[in-house]
């Protein structure tokens, strides 16, 4: 059950992000499940050593390189899961580039990941 609610909560998160975002989107059910379990077990194993390896950039920058931490596990998900995309978010009229994107779409994801966890 340790495992269980984190992909749940992803889970979530991920479909109510692609109900409000047209920039994310999925193949089918299938596909969401399969994108949320490897992006919960990238942020519990892949993660972790990641910020132990860029302790030193993290404590320079005053913790703001966890950000590309995040965007580097989100874009290491969209590479392993096929038919999970996330597309240029356009925000109040203006067109993200990629990496900005990404940033923002991990944003979300951890907003609302606090939501649900917050809420149950």
């Amino acid at each position: 059950m340790g495992i269980l609610k984190p992909i749940i909560v992803t889970l979530l998160s991920l479909a109510i992000l692609a109900f409000l975002l047209p920039s994310v989107s999925y193949g089918n059910f299938a596909t969401l499940v399969v994108a949320s379990i490897v992006l919960t077990l990238l942020q519990k194993i892949v993660r972790p050593i990641l910020q132990i390896l860029f302790l030193p950039i993290n404590i320079i920058t005053l913790g703001l390189f966890a950000w590309v931490v995040n965007v580097l596990i989100l874009w290491l998900t969209i590479l392993i899961v096929p038919g999970f995309h996330i597309d240029l978010v356009n925000l109040l009229g203006l067109k993200l580039n990629w990496l900005l994107s990404l940033l923002f779409t991990s944003f979300a994801i951890s907003l609302i990941q606090s939501l649900i966890e917050f809420l149950f």
